[in-house]
């Protein structure tokens, strides 16, 4: 298998002056964005690559990458791809926390670096949190920049074209930390060649226009498509901003976070407009990532949508993680579809499988002996849907964590053999059932299901969107002290509580009568925004939540 990189000559010379990419510039009163063409990305980075390569930065060297997304980024990216450098992209930690250096220490330690490019700042700090495990290599960003930038430098690199680089690594990325330790993901050229396929299937071309932060911008220049990168948080990503990126630029798909969605719909729907006005005419695929939303969130956005949308719809959510993305597709069509069953408390649905992903349910006990559940079959009891652990396994699904990572987190905790066939199956942690259509249904992470005392599990998904889709709030499930008394914590809106709470009480009869038993909840108020995670910000930090619900009510009691 070719280097990812080993076609972006063909297609720098098929369109020189086409943008590849085009990021938003920074401290600018008015919008402003920089760009890079194929030829300039193409040459650029095979500068790069020369300069790395030449100052020890080759083939399977682990490199700390202390340098912030930008043009400049990208073709430093590139450039250790073409070497096969490897990239180490550390998580987003807060580092002016105790546990955010702590942390970062672990992490470095674990994945041990032989390699280090930054600016001078960076280098300064990295040697502290670095410590005894010093790189071998280290390198000035400042300088390799002055070499790519400069025209008269060498503009041609030729990759390695007698190695396999299919299972070669290309980077790694790191999870986000939300529900266990940051753990590092490794991405190999055959993954990327996947992601690839993946682009294909869902119907991209040259002549489609990306806007978004998604996971799957690295490639998109092997497919000829032109990505404007959005730089801001997803929370501080407005749909005003969005509205008009996309229509400057007539952006044929994008990608939100759950977060940016929500300030999309928010915007449409408070905007005065004529009845065949469209905010977004040009996008024909919407995909939103990183944590469900609301139906109502997708059926504002569509209508606003291309009319060259897909027939089931182009509002898409995708269900995925960093050890395997995409997993999952649920157009818009099914969203709506299973709207009834989202508020009747059985999970949401993620719909079916991206191509070429296998996907099982899975029981899994302590003897790792796996076997697979039954579908879902037709009942009116949620207590009866056989709930299991989703697994997956396919080429876009990581085989290993980098350096000491993969022993701390892989084995049992990471990964179920078939003994059939000795297949690895990657245990996401989500809990789920496949029903007789043979759609797939998300019920909760693993972790944060909470036990009753009567031996029987009670999962997030279910209860908050229950109450959520039926109310218009938004609320977090959470163990408590005591387990016959779960706690339903809603966070603070601008609804009235005294009112809301009365609602949440009348609702609890019928869901009881869905489980066919009684169900005792605690319901509390939160007075602030949920915690969430500094990736999407969208997926609830319930164990922040459930330590905040414990040490409040221990210091209730008499």
């Amino acid at each position: 298998m070719k280097n990812i990189l080993s076609s972006l000559a063909e297609k720098a010379d098929e369109n020189p002056d086409k943008i590849a990419f085009i990021f938003p510039k920074k401290d600018t009163l008015e919008t402003d964005y920089d760009q890079i063409s194929f030829k300039e990305l193409e040459e650029k980075s095979s500068r790069a690559a020369d300069f790395l390569w030449r100052h020890g930065f080759h083939s399977g060297v682990v490199t700390l990458v202390l340098v912030k997304p930008s043009i400049d980024f990208v073709i430093l990216l590139y450039g250790m791809l073409k070497t096969g450098a490897i990239p180490l992209l550390l998580p987003s930690l807060n580092i002016r926390s105790r546990f955010g250096r702590r942390e970062l220490r672990k992490i470095l330690k674990r994945a041990n670096p032989r390699g280090i490019i930054g600016s001078t700042f960076s280098l300064i700090v990295s040697k502290f949190f670095l410590l005894s495990n010093k790189p071998e290599r280290e390198l000035k960003f400042s300088k390799l920049k002055k070499h790519f930038s400069n025209h008269l430098s060498p503009k041609s690199f030729e990759i390695n074209s007698e190695l396999d680089w299919g299972k070669t690594s290309a980077f790694v990325k790191y999870t986000t930390g939300t529900t266990g330790p940051a753990k590092g993901v490794i991405y190999t050229h055959s993954m990327l060649h996947s992601h690839l396929k993946v682009l294909h299937s869902q119907g991209l071309t040259d002549r489609d226009i990306f806007y978004g932060r998604g996971g799957t911008l690295l490639v998109h220049p092997i497919l000829g498509i032109t990505s404007i990168v959005n730089m801001s948080s997803p929370k501080q990503t407005t749909g005003i901003d969005i509205v008009l990126a996309c229509k400057k630029w007539k952006a044929t798909t994008a990608f939100l976070s759950p977060p940016s969605a929500i300030n999309l719909a928010g915007y449409i729907a408070t905007e005065p407009r004529s009845e065949n006005h469209k905010m977004l005419p040009s996008v024909r695929r919407l995909y939103v990532g990183g944590e469900s939303v609301a139906a109502k969130v997708a059926e504002i956005i569509e209508p606003h949508l291309s009319d060259d949308r897909p027939s089931d719809g182009g509002f898409h959510l995708v269900y995925g993680a960093t050890e395997g993305f995409p997993l999952c597709y649920a157009p818009y069509s099914t969203i709506t579809e299973t709207e009834h069953q989202t508020s009747s408390g059985r999970g949401v649905c993620l719909g079916r499988e991206a191509i070429d992903v296998k996907l099982r349910i899975l029981s899994y006990d302590s003897s790792a002996e796996l076997n697979d559940l039954p579908v879902m079959k037709n009942s009116d009891l949620i207590s009866q849907i056989p709930i299991g652990e989703i697994a997956v396994n396919g080429p876009v699904v990581y085989s290993c964590l980098i350096g000491e990572d993969e022993d701390t987190f892989g084995g049992q905790l990471s990964w179920a053999i078939d003994n059939t066939d000795q297949t690895k199956w990657h245990r996401t942690g989500d809990l789920g059932y496949r029903d007789e259509e043979g759609k797939i249904w998300l019920v909760g992470r693993k972790s944060h299901s909470v036990e009753l005392v009567d031996g029987s599990s009670l999962y997030t998904k279910q209860i908050e969107e229950f109450f959520n889709s039926n109310i218009g709030i938004r609320t977090a499930l959470v163990q408590g002290l005591q387990n016959d008394t779960p706690i339903l914590l809603v966070e603070k809106s601008n609804k009235n509580w005294s009112k809301t709470k009365p609602l949440i009480i009348q609702q609890l009869p019928n869901l009881s009568e869905l489980y066919g038993k009684n169900l005792r909840l605690e319901i509390m108020l939160f007075e602030e925004e949920f915690p969430v995670d500094r990736g999407h910000e969208a997926k609830i930090e319930r164990e922040k939540l459930n330590s905040w619900v414990v040490n409040k009510l221990q210091n209730s009691t008499p």
